[in-house]
């Protein structure tokens, strides 16, 4: 979305504010996201975590180079401490009502066009179509729940930092990385719960380079915000990238080769 996090604090300026027309809306903070980052306040308390307390796979090196990353926000003078907020069955609550928004956005054209549709749209929209009010009953309770652990969280930490995938980039005619971490995936979007999960708080999230893997590869990490903290989060994503430079290194060419194995 942006090459720099300045970048992108102008984005969200210019996106941010109350439109009637959307009732998820809100208004926009009395000072500018950008101007924010002009004297920027590093968090006291660091938490990170690689898996979510071993909840899900994850490629060694991305491991690796995302522990060490997060671990340099001590020289901002932050507190880093390996913690992660519970995520309970959040997981499964994020597929199912990820389905129930593919019924909204591809039922009807799953029954007028579906020789249309690629079997990825079918197959989630069919996995909403086949659920039933208590498993929707039963996503929502647990997303509340989930809150309510990830509020008690930022009680004690300021930011929680993740990887922001659990692998690195692989070949992109691949619906999916076959394995992850020795590790074979039960569907397609088995990858992406590191960050999918973080979907159901309402929490700011972000993304941003901290390293490259020993093909060349880019690996980020996530940052995440208390609710309604953009404007903190994006201070300590500022500080963060001119800790590690790697934003000086744009533009990325991309590089030739061959691919790199996925497993």
């Amino acid at each position: 979305m942006a090459r720099s996090v300045a970048d992108l604090a102008l984005f969200l300026d210019a996106m941010a504010g109350f439109c009637p027309h959307d009732p998820l809306t809100f208004d926009a903070s009395s000072t500018s996201f950008s101007d924010g980052l002009a004297q920027p306040v590093a968090p006291k308390r660091v938490a990170f975590t690689a898996d979510y307390n071993g909840r899900m796979p994850i490629d060694r090196e991305v491991r690796e180079i995302c522990t060490k990353a997060a671990l340099r926000f001590e020289e901002l003078g932050c507190v880093v401490e390996e913690a992660s907020p519970e995520i309970g069955a959040a997981d499964e609550a994020f597929h199912i009502l990820r389905g129930q928004h593919f019924i909204v956005d591809r039922e009807l054209q799953l029954r007028s066009s579906r020789d249309k549709l690629k079997p990825d749209i079918i197959w989630n929209t069919e996995r909403g179509l086949a659920q039933t009010p208590s498993d929707l009953a039963r996503a929502d309770r647990e997303r509340a729940a989930f809150y309510r652990r990830i509020v008690e969280f930022f009680d004690i930490y300021d930011l929680l930092v993740t990887p922001g995938a659990l692998t690195p980039a692989f070949d992109v005619n691949l619906r999916n990385a076959p394995t992850i971490g020795g590790q074979k995936l039960d569907n397609y979007m088995g990858g992406s719960t590191v960050t999918a999960v973080i979907t159901l708080t309402s929490c700011p999230a972000m993304a941003i380079p901290c390293g490259f893997d020993q093909f060349g590869r880019p690996v980020g990490l996530q940052f995440v915000g208390k609710p309604r903290g953009e404007a903190a989060l994006l201070q300590a994503a500022a500080m963060f990238e001119e800790l590690l430079g790697l934003n000086r290194l744009l533009p990325i060419d991309p590089k030739s080769g061959s691919v790199p194995p996925t497993a």
